[in-house]
């Protein structure tokens, strides 16, 4: 039997878990023996990294999900490819694959949901995610209980988390090499905060929390890597509360592996919308501990007391009381690093790849080889 011929498509520009997931994906299938299509915005990180890995790419220029010319591009595509199966990797990607359906014919179809805001009011919402979408991936547990509330029947919804490629962090720089880098001696004790810089993030919180920590621990120093539309008021936070001596941005850092083994924490402080994030896993590879936020999707991926300790969501004295009980404890965060390498290992590539191939073996039944 020739491989399953699966298209997947992803309408992101940027780059982030997303997109790292589609590409992890895509590239495990083939190596397992599925034949893959990846279709992506012209110009965009995703389709310059999918062809750096070999795949096969094609590309899609949307103007929006109801684009006119975008949807004839795809259900050209998909005439030409014949996918047995359609992989829709982002909200916008659902609605452009379901029109271009109406026009070149249904295909099974699979949608993934990666984070754990509720799902509009607008109907639309409820009908991309049912009309022509056999299963939707949620990556975590707390993502199907928002689309079950959302009316979204339960066993359409399975729950594969999102994977970490351990392969990256298995020969990694020393912290002293790190640190080296990025001009920070040993003495220090450094604690990170990696992601976009968007309010539901919480990077507010963490400032506020180290203006708690600058009476305790002003040796204290705080690293943000990423960009985002909040970032020129964080800036504004910092220096509002003279604490530019405490804190470093470096914007956008997109090999984390370089950076993570530099830290003694790595700080999470999510407020909402979380998935199964992937700087928590990539920094139990490192084994760094954590202090997250106690939110769903976060809960799933770091025990509580294990690999790191889980605070309030926007809750300052908790997350400086955590971030000190680390800070004045160093053989606590270097067993709650120890731990977290071991976690990490249930999140890798293999076992997301398998179960999402299983996934589409349910679908395809025979037809998937």
């Amino acid at each position: 039997m020739s491989p399953a011929r699966l298209l997947h498509l992803n309408t992101e520009r940027g780059w982030r878990g997303g997109e790292v997931q589609t590409l992890l994906l895509a590239k495990g299938l083939v190596s397992r023996g599925s034949h893959c299509l990846l279709v992506a915005p012209p110009g965009s990180i995703l389709e310059a990294k999918g062809l750096e890995s070999g795949l096969e790419v094609e590309t899609l220029d949307s103007r929006g999900e109801f684009d006119a010319g975008a949807i004839a591009r795809l259900t050209t595509l998909c005439r030409r490819f014949a996918p047995q199966l359609i992989h829709y990797h982002t909200s916008h990607a659902i609605t452009l694959g379901t029109l271009a359906s109406v026009l070149g014919g249904r295909k099974p179809a699979v949608a993934s949901r990666r984070v754990s805001f509720p799902l509009s009011r607008n109907p639309l919402a409820r009908w991309k995610y049912t009309r022509r979408v056999d299963k939707i991936i949620a990556v975590s547990r707390g993502i199907q209980d928002q689309l079950t509330a959302s009316g979204i029947p339960r066993e359409r919804v399975t729950v594969i988390h999102s994977a970490v490629d351990l392969a990256r962090f298995r020969e990694l720089p020393t912290r002293e090499q790190s640190r080296e880098v990025l001009g920070y001696d040993a003495q220090v004790y450094l604690v990170g905060a990696i992601g976009h810089m968007a309010k539901h993030k919480g990077h507010a919180v963490l400032v506020d929390a180290a203006r708690i920590l600058a009476t305790h621990r002003p040796s204290l120093r705080f690293l943000l890597a990423g960009s985002g539309e909040l970032e020129e008021a964080l800036r504004h936070r910092i220096a509002e509360w003279q604490l530019e001596g405490m804190f470093r941005l470096l914007g956008f850092n997109e090999d984390v592996s370089r950076l993570l083994p530099a830290l003694d924490l790595l700080a999470f402080p999510s407020l909402s919308g979380e998935g199964s994030p992937a700087v928590l896993k990539e920094a139990m590879a490192c084994g760094v501990p954590i202090v997250a936020s106690h939110i769903s999707g976060v809960e799933e991926v770091i025990r509580d007391g294990r690999e790191g300790l889980l605070v309030p969501p926007g809750d300052p004295d908790a997350l400086a009381e955590a971030i000190l009980r680390f800070a004045t404890n160093r053989s606590l965060g270097i067993e709650f690093g120890r731990r977290g390498r071991e976690h990490a290992c249930d999140f890798g590539v293999d076992r997301m790849v398998q179960s999402t191939e299983e996934l589409y073996r349910n679908l395809l039944g025979d037809h998937f080889s």
